[in-house]
């Protein structure tokens, strides 16, 4: 018996504790409606592809267009967008196309939490300034929106579960390079478990000071916990996480090649053959830098800390040698071309790694 509820769509019977109104069957086919709408508005609005000034011969190779694929899950069909393929050129080991770029020595990145108080006091306004009042925020605009996409899209598939709302599902996070834990406190709202690891000292201090939070063993709460992790060198073996971030960390680092096969390999989830081409995926949210920004220098980093940034071009080709599936998103998650990509920022969400 199941208490007249009905989709709304197609008529039949449903189960009375969908929190959505469709049946699967529905709502499957409107999440296809609707992703090929957006493709259809991205088609549209790239009539002429970007050109990086170094590569003028880049534009020509790419093909115009987005490639349309389907995965299933046990929440729903997901139609993704992912960008065109990588362009025929010759890159260098770290995928820069520039033969002039010139790349910073790799350093001992700063302490975080002073960055953070100095963002929050230059982004306060009191209620005299010209500009009137304004709160003050911990983290860099483009930061904070990726963290709070990457919170409200745990949520989404949380809802989109065919049990949901009796069953919610909350996944565990790896928050790689989290600094003093801000943006991993944002994850920690829509998580099982965030684990922020960073190889400062003083960040994870106080990180821990500020925002640990342990089981009670009297009602459910979210956990967060952090440690200190040298990723590139850590060679202990570590849980495997539904969602690994990392936001803003790969252009602080020289061998983005260990430091990706290091994030596949601690991380991914995997079945009993060592297959990570399982339902749900680990999914990896990673951002950087966009070099084709007009603010950010051409030549070189203008960031000391920072050792190479990559136009969108450049990240799709290099990301796409150790994931099948990459696709490009602005910092409020919206999807986008890698080679139109216009944002400060490159983010990626990555899945299915080939190694």
């Amino acid at each position: 018996m199941n208490n007249g509820k009905k989709c709304e769509r197609c008529g039949i019977d449903i189960p009375p504790e969908f929190g959505n109104p469709l049946c699967l069957a529905c709502y499957r086919v409107i999440e296809e409606e609707n992703a090929a709408k957006r493709t259809a508005t991205l088609v549209a609005q790239q009539t002429t592809p970007s050109t990086p000034t170094f590569a003028p011969d880049v534009a020509a190779a790419v093909p115009v267009g987005t490639v349309e694929t389907t995965t299933s899950t046990d929440a729903a069909t997901i139609t993704t967008i992912d960008s065109p393929p990588a362009p025929a050129a010759s890159p260098s080991e770290f995928g820069i196309l520039d033969p002039a770029y010139t790349e910073n020595p790799e350093q001992e990145d700063k302490d975080q939490i002073l960055a953070n108080l100095a963002q929050f006091i230059y982004t306060h306004r009191d209620a005299s300034h010209p500009k009137g009042r304004k709160h003050g925020v911990l983290l860099y605009y483009p930061q904070r929106n990726m963290y709070q996409f990457i919170k409200n899209y745990m949520m989404r598939r949380a809802v989109e579960h065919p049990q949901f709302p009796k069953y919610i599902w909350k996944p565990n996070v790896v928050d790689v390079g989290c600094g003093s834990g801000v943006g991993s406190n944002i994850l920690s709202q829509e998580a099982n478990f965030v684990w922020g690891i960073d190889k400062n000292e003083f960040s994870i201090e106080f990180a821990k000071e500020a925002f640990t939070r342990e089981k009670n063993k009297v009602y459910y709460t979210p956990q967060i916990s952090f440690d200190i992790v040298d990723i590139m060198s850590d060679n202990r073996e570590f849980m495997k996480f539904d969602y690994v971030v990392a936001i803003e960390v790969i252009e602080h680092i020289y061998d983005t090649h260990q430091f990706l096969r290091q994030l596949i390999g601690k991380f991914t989830k995997r079945d009993k053959r060592g297959n990570a081409h399982i339902e749900p995926p680990t999914e990896f949210f990673i951002s950087t830098p966009n070099r084709a920004h007009p603010k950010i220098r051409k030549d070189k980093p203008e960031n000391m800390y920072h050792v190479r940034e990559w136009t969108g071009v450049e990240f799709d080709s290099f990301m796409r040698q150790y994931f099948e599936r990459v696709e490009f998103l602005n910092q409020k998650g919206e999807p986008v071309l890698a080679t139109s990509a216009v944002d400060q920022v490159l983010l990626v969400k990555c899945w299915h790694p080939k190694i």
